[in-house]
């Protein structure tokens, strides 16, 4: 029996829960994007607006609005520049559609680090992992039992090395590492790659044996895109450069969830495990901004249809709030780069990197 049936038979798949997107139609409605997250506050740098309607580009139609508060200022095209560093956020309009829910670009006024130097530019065979969303709190009394199945599958460091964690503390506020979104129907829950994942069935140890197989099945498939990132940290803003170099060709997306260890949070606990085990009091890989909204999913912003061997490079950004997180050691922030692609109504995480905030992490062959 493959690691797919194993993981089948004994474990719930949840579908709704991924963070890419359910079994909807995520094209349908009326929406605005932006080619870029960030730019610099030069007046010359240049993010582009773009308005769909059910998957149609409207862009030369639709109206583009600054959002200023309560007011909504009528914008003379859909390009945006400005010499003022800021969060400037956008709506846009069609017929009589509008958007329900702006986006945003940074403008920054430090410099943007360069793509990390590639080591063998005429390669592009990748070593290829999963990313591991775990979808958790401190108040969840049964989520010590995922984070011990995990635990378990991790004990070979092998395995731990196909895969990058985040976790996404949503589960109710009070938390200490409390985020709003993404957020699962239920929890605990696993998900995998944002196209397929699993509660806890109450036996941590067959869980963890069952996920360590799935992993090695999944990570065996040579990967499609590799992932490179070089950051700068520079007056409490951490700036990223993150570079996509493709395989095979495809349509890909791009996202960064910024991530914090060591956060010290009392886990609820209805399996006996907390009491035994101080360590589940303290909440390592704890996302605090998960950069890869679009539209009405999580999985990624689009970076375009690459052929193999193209390169794409996109820039995020992460204010870090060290006061309010209670960071008092940088070397606990890090953050996980992710390229998806669209699958069925769903999409699939191909590659994922975990990198850390002040370290180039280049491209890694096999």
């Amino acid at each position: 029996m493959t690691a797919s049936m194993l993981l089948m038979a004994a474990l719930m798949l949840v579908s709704c829960n991924k963070a890419g997107g359910d079994d909807t139609n995520m094209d349908a409605g009326f929406f605005v994007t932006l080619d870029k997250n960030v730019i610099q506050s030069n007046g010359e740098d240049v993010a582009t607006l773009k308005a769909t309607l059910d998957g149609k580009d409207v862009t030369a139609d639709a109206v583009f609005y600054l959002v200023e508060g309560k007011n909504l200022i009528p914008m003379t095209s859909n390009k945006f520049s400005t010499d003022k560093d800021g969060e400037y956020a956008f709506r846009a309009s069609h017929l009589t559609f509008s958007t329900e829910e702006p986006v945003t670009v940074t403008a920054i006024n430090v410099a943007i680090p360069s793509a990390a130097v590639d080591p063998a530019p005429s390669k592009t065979s990748f070593v290829h992992r999963s990313f591991l969303n775990q979808y958790t709190g401190t108040g969840c009394p049964y989520c010590p039992g995922m984070k011990r199945a995990i635990k378990e599958a991790f004990k070979d460091e092998e395995t731990k090395n196909m895969a990058v964690l985040a976790t996404v503390h949503s589960y109710g506020t009070g938390d200490p590492a409390y985020i709003a979104s993404p957020r699962a129907s239920s929890y605990p829950y696993l998900d995998i790659d944002m196209s397929a994942g699993f509660t806890y069935d109450m036996d941590p140890f067959a869980t963890g044996g069952v996920l360590k197989s799935f992993l090695q099945e999944r990570t065996s498939q040579p990967a499609k895109v590799g992932i490179s990132a070089n950051p700068s940290y520079v007056n409490g803003m951490l700036v990223v450069r993150v570079a996509v170099k493709a395989a095979q060709a495809g349509d890909y997306r791009l996202g960064v969830w910024f991530l914090q260890d060591a956060i010290y949070g009392q886990q609820a606990d209805k399996l006996g495990i907390v009491a035994s085990d101080n360590s589940y009091n303290y909440h390592d890989d704890c996302v605090r901004l998960a950069d890869s909204k679009n539209l009405n999913n999580y999985a990624g912003h689009p970076i375009g249809t690459l052929n193999a061997g193209d390169v794409v490079e996109r820039t995020f950004v992460l204010k870090v709030q060290a006061d309010e997180w209670k960071l008092k050691d940088l070397n606990n922030l890090h953050f996980a780069a992710f390229v998806s692609e669209r699958s069925g109504k769903g999409f699939n995480v191909l590659n994922v990197v975990d990198c850390k905030y002040n370290e180039p992490t280049p491209f890694e062959y096999k």
